[in-house]
């Protein structure tokens, strides 16, 4: 009966994940004939239920959507590529931030199982959020997980808000060294950049379980914000690695005009997590409001840089 009963999961889960594979599918062909301005006009409305002002931005979230549309320097896809970005990374601070790499892969059919350690994390370098997590690889279903990463393989996530830096990154799987903090994502430290100078830092607190987020100046002070999720209201001490990270990530971000620059603290270390340059889509939800225009504020926009389709 319990055979019966997990199979029967297991096929509904199969199942579910083909739907969404057709969805994907039918929604990246359509979104190639609608126009970059017209689709995330359209989205901006839909997520936050204003008109977006591309003219004369002013918030943060509208200067978001200019730079989607009009700022596209190669450095963004080699940034945003989770294995290029290594090297990215290596040459200007060292790779004594970087997790262990246990593979590099073109296709599902390249992992060998046996060849990794008990826990990893498997990832594809052109997406956002589409990750296997194993912490013991006895607990993984490893069928679903394949078909999963088959499926995230398949996907370019430009699509979906026309965030410009995963347009043209070749997709690969990466296996990387698991930060397990007691059963748990380490705390995520991230350093929203304007114009190459931090300002602020996110925190994030148990990000794939009751996750909820900080937001801090650079003295340490909690700002009396909400973006998208609630905020935490233990006692939070500022980490020894504070300037460290902080002196990392303005080295990362130099000659950008905006890049979120993420690091975990994890065992006394810092270690690089990734660089994020339309944080939410460009979508995030302030409460209060104004903060989106606090933001804002604080970015200056370059002149326009185009693709160049030569």
């Amino acid at each position: 009966m319990l055979d019966r009963l997990k199979r029967s999961i297991r096929n509904y889960k199969m199942f579910h994940l083909f739907l969404i594979s057709l969805r994907l599918k039918f929604f990246q062909l359509v979104a190639r004939f609608i126009p970059d301005d017209v689709y995330v006009k359209w989205q901006y409305k839909r997520e936050l239920g204003k008109e977006l002002n591309l003219i004369n931005p002013v918030s943060f979230n509208e200067k978001l959507q200019w730079l989607k549309l009009n700022w596209k320097d190669d450095i963004l896809t080699t940034c945003a590529d989770k294995y290029k970005v290594r090297d990215y990374v290596k040459d200007r601070i060292g790779d004594r931030v970087l997790t262990r790499l246990y593979g590099a892969y073109d296709s599902v059919e390249d992992i060998i199982l046996n060849d990794l350690p008990e826990s990893f994390v498997l990832k594809v370098t052109h997406g956002s959020g589409q990750n296997i997590i194993c912490t013991n690889k006895k607990d993984i279903d490893w069928g679903y997980a394949f078909a999963s990463l088959k499926m995230y393989m398949a996907s370019n996530h430009y699509y979906y808000g026309r965030e410009f830096p995963y347009k043209n990154i070749v997709p690969k799987i990466i296996c990387e060294e698991l930060l397990n903090d007691e059963g748990k994502i380490p705390i995520d430290y991230k350093f929203y950049c304007f114009n190459g100078q931090p300002h602020f830092v996110e925190v994030h607190f148990d990000r794939y379980g009751q996750r909820k987020n900080n937001l801090y100046d650079l003295n340490w002070n909690l700002l009396p914000v909400e973006m998208s999720y609630p905020r935490f209201f233990g006692v939070v001490n500022k980490p020894e690695c504070f300037k460290e990270m902080c002196d990392y990530a303005q080295i990362l971000a130099k000659n950008m005009p905006f890049v979120r620059v993420d690091f975990y603290n994890f065992n006394q270390r810092v270690y690089f997590g990734e660089m994020t340059f339309y944080p939410a889509n460009g979508m995030d939800k302030f409460s209060p409001e104004n903060y989106d225009e606090i933001l804002g504020s604080m970015l200056t926009l370059p002149e326009k840089l185009l693709e160049n389709v030569s």
